[in-house]
């Protein structure tokens, strides 16, 4: 009877244990999520209103134009030629001329007609070549300025005791956006877009009421 009454008390000690510690537990972890501190900002403005958007915009719209340029160069080039081999194949076929001469012009053309051929296979790899480089292009400074914004909010969350930050622009997944709902005092956007913008000058600060792209 005693050893009995030993091993129900023993059990009953080790059960009031694991209670006290889940009890323990929950505590704990309810303290930790109410001392948890999140902002949200919407990372779609932070990327539009960041002033060196602007300028990479800029830059990518001046390396379009001289692409652009450069290929109508090119075209130009083209049709010379076109217009030289359709000149030179004419005159092949002119009764005016001697039987040599017309021989003389049709291997001109001929010839001519190799350059144009030629000259199209070049303006086509130019212009996928001038793609590719401004797809390149455009990736590298995505990804500078995302990185630049990333540092931007750990930034702000360091100095301000956030232990999370959450995007809101995230486009939606099975019809649900990733972040339903917020208080709006969570959301750091501006406080974000001042450090990004300090260095902003004048001429290439953009205003910060413009509402998400």
């Amino acid at each position: 009877m005693q050893e009995e009454r030993e091993v129900r008390l023993k059990k009953r000690f080790r059960c009031a244990c694991s209670i006290t510690l889940m009890l323990a537990a929950m505590t704990l972890r309810g303290w930790a999520q109410e001392r948890v501190r999140i902002g949200v900002v919407n990372g779609a403005t932070l990327l539009k209103l960041y002033h060196k958007t602007q300028l990479a915009d800029a830059h990518m719209e001046e390396q379009v134009a001289e692409f652009t340029g450069e290929r109508d160069a090119l075209l130009a080039e083209h049709r010379r030629l076109k217009r030289e081999f359709e000149t030179l194949r004419a005159e092949s076929m002119s009764k005016a001329l001697s039987e040599a001469a017309r021989e003389k012009k049709k291997e001109q053309a001929e010839e001519r007609l190799l350059e144009v051929m030629e000259f199209q296979g070049r303006i086509r790899d130019t212009a996928m070549n001038r793609r590719r480089q401004l797809e390149e292009e455009g990736r590298r400074m995505q990804r500078r300025l995302m990185d630049e914004i990333r540092e931007a909010v750990r930034t702000y969350a360091r100095s301000n005791g956030l232990q999370m930050v959450l995007d809101n622009s995230i486009p939606p997944i099975g019809g649900f956006e990733a972040l339903l709902y917020s208080e709006p005092a969570w959301d750091v956007t501006t406080n974000v877009l001042a450090i990004l913008n300090a260095q902003a000058t004048p001429t290439n600060r953009v205003s910060e009421k413009a509402g998400p792209p």
